[in-house]
């Protein structure tokens, strides 16, 4: 009798745990067919899906590339060409060194002055004579004694001798060679007493307050950049240090090879601190206002093309962007496709198609509470 109830009780308790096991699987089943679209799609049940409204905001972007200082100017001091009769300058006296800061209109060089100053008295004198001459021809033209074209050689005469003269007082002048900017000597290739001819480059200047840094713009975020914006550099001499600097100068011509577009920086330079020649990475920083965007988890490619999946009503529409710039918190600028208040599917869209049904009550589908549902991100839960 005692065996009979064990048996008994034994097959009861099989029967429970079987029929629990069925239940369990049946509800498992629904479950299934509430989560995995492919059974939801078969019986006819909405995907569910996490959806977000497309919305205007300010981008703010930084852009980054690699940067060198440049001078803001330079000067190569040089002694022209002769237009006197003088071969060679001899040097007196040398008032600059490699290095050293210079303002404009200082002396740098000066050269003995004897032979350009003897060279001017020789043609003073040359324009007295022809002044002379030409006076004289006039008068004689006046009583028909020479032709008008002996007057006009006079006058030819007399216009070549001013000529001369004012070249040679230029040549005298150069005599003291000055910088023509503000700057530091880079420099000096003459010593006192050395002799040097035309063409001479006597000493290279430049300036460096403000500093300019060329950066290598990316050439695909052309469209975030203008003259006036602001820049931060770091250069490799300052590692510990951030410059602040603003865009102003914008090359025509894309590098075909790098796809960079050379632009140019400003940073105030005071006491020259920063040289010409340092490496860096400079960025530059945009804001577009009331661009449309979406989170970039929300996009899907194929190929070139770039889509998404929409709400109209309870069902699922594919539709294509043109998406613009991302920013660093995972959003994507859209250009064309969407206008702001659609409702953009951002989970669940991968194995979604086109006109599925779709439950977009995420908080339902989750069986989450309104109390104790933490703010989610824009790639997740």
């Amino acid at each position: 009798m005692k065996t009979f109830i064990r048996w008994t009780s034994g097959l009861l308790l099989l029967g429970c745990a079987v029929v629990l096991i069925g239940l369990w699987q049946l509800r498992a089943r629904d479950a299934m067919a509430d989560w995995d679209p492919d059974a939801a799609r078969h019986r006819g049940k909405p995907i569910p899906v996490r959806t977000i409204k497309v919305a205007a905001r300010d981008f703010d972007e930084t852009i980054g590339g690699t940067a060198v200082t440049f001078p803001a100017q330079s000067a190569t001091v040089t002694i022209p060409l002769r237009s006197s009769s003088v071969i060679d300058r001899e040097v007196l006296d040398v008032n600059c060194e490699a290095g050293g800061e210079v303002k404009k209109g200082d002396v740098l060089v000066t050269f003995l002055p004897g032979l350009f100053e003897h060279t001017v008295r020789q043609r003073e004198a040359a324009v007295r004579q022809t002044t002379k001459t030409l006076e004289a021809y006039k008068g004689l033209n006046k009583r028909q004694a020479i032709t008008e074209l002996e007057v006009a050689e006079a006058e030819v005469g007399y216009e070549t001798a001013q000529l001369e003269l004012a070249m040679s007082k230029r040549d005298l002048e150069l005599c003291k060679m000055i910088t023509p900017i503000d700057g530091v000597i880079q420099e000096v290739n003459v010593v006192p007493q050395m002799r040097v001819g035309d063409g001479t480059i006597v000493a290279v200047v430049h300036d460096l307050d403000p500093i300019y840094v060329q950066m290598d713009f990316p050439m695909e975020r052309l469209d975030s950049l203008q003259v006036g914006q602001t820049a931060e550099v770091e250069l490799d001499a300052f590692s510990q240090e951030t410059f602040e600097a603003k865009v102003i100068r914008i090359a025509p011509i894309v590098s075909t090879k790098t796809r960079v577009l050379p632009i140019m920086l400003e940073i105030p330079n005071p006491g020259n601190r920063i040289k010409a020649g340092i490496s860096g990475f400079a960025r530059v920083k945009s804001v577009k206002p009331g661009a449309t965007s979406i989170p970039a988890v929300a996009l899907i490619k194929k190929q070139k093309k770039a889509m998404v999946f929409i709400l109209e009503g309870d069902k699922a529409k594919i539709r294509e962007v043109r998406t613009g710039e991302t920013i660093g918190t995972g959003e994507v600028e859209i250009l064309e496709g969407l206008e702001i208040g659609d409702e953009v599917v951002i989970y669940g869209h991968d194995s979604l198609q086109e006109d599925d049904l779709v439950n977009a009550d995420w908080r339902g589908w989750t069986r989450r509470g309104e109390g104790n549902v933490a703010q989610a991100s824009m790639s997740g839960f």
